[in-house]
């Protein structure tokens, strides 16, 4: 399951996933965008791209996300770039990028991420989002397993996380989801997502999504 966040982003839909392999291109429809924990559109259509390259034994990854708005919501976009390092034969991967975000209209920051990841049982996996302008902190902890259907995969997966909205206040937010791919050939497929999300200042929701994805 591609972990909802641009990354380990959690933003409900498609996403920048820094542990994507290879090249890849997305589109699909998104019934709500939540963005940690923060609800920033209704129905919506989304596009991302990401871009892997070898250098010096370390995984270089290029991405771009949009979220675009049905209705008069933001349109929202990320941006993000970074390298990861795999240890113990793929055991226990880290990965360390610098992430931008920008709602138009509406705020921008820029945030360094760390993450840490073990390839065993559930995948779990520890991010730190520290952002640059207000010095205010992302923790969040996911965990994802795939089964192999037969006619399709399922992706399983579930986080939680603690943002900081301002100096002295924070919001807590969980997630849990599941998806089902096809795929459609050597170079594409197609996925039917549904995820339940909730947080300390919304009401619980339900999210559905559809995508494309090819690989390049």
């Amino acid at each position: 399951m591609k972990t909802k966040t641009v990354s380990l982003l959690l933003a409900f839909g498609l996403i920048i996933n820094a542990a994507l392999a290879g090249n890849t291109a997305e589109i699909g429809y998104t019934s709500d965008y939540f963005y940690r924990g923060s609800q920033q559109s209704q129905e919506a259509v989304q596009a991302a791209i990401g871009l892997e390259h070898n250098v010096a034994g370390l995984n270089a990854s290029l991405g771009v996300f949009t979220n675009q708005s049905v209705d008069s919501s933001a349109d929202s976009y990320i941006v993000s770039a970074g390298v990861a390092k795999s240890f113990l034969d793929g055991l226990l991967g880290a990965y360390i990028g610098l992430n931008h975000v920008e709602d138009v209209p509406g705020a921008a920051f820029s945030e360094v991420q760390v993450s840490a990841s073990i390839d065993y049982l559930l995948s779990p996996t520890l991010s730190v989002y520290r952002n640059l302008d207000d010095s205010l902190y992302t923790f969040e902890l996911s965990a994802s397993h795939d089964v192999e259907l037969g006619f399709a995969d399922l992706g399983l997966g579930a986080s939680v996380g603690s943002t900081d909205v301002s100096n002295s206040d924070s919001r807590t937010y969980y997630s849990v989801g599941a998806d089902l791919t096809k795929g459609l050939s050597d170079s594409a497929s197609a996925s039917l997502s549904v995820d339940y999300v909730d947080a300390d200042d919304i009401e619980r929701e339900f999210v559905f999504a559809t995508a494309l994805t090819f690989q390049f």
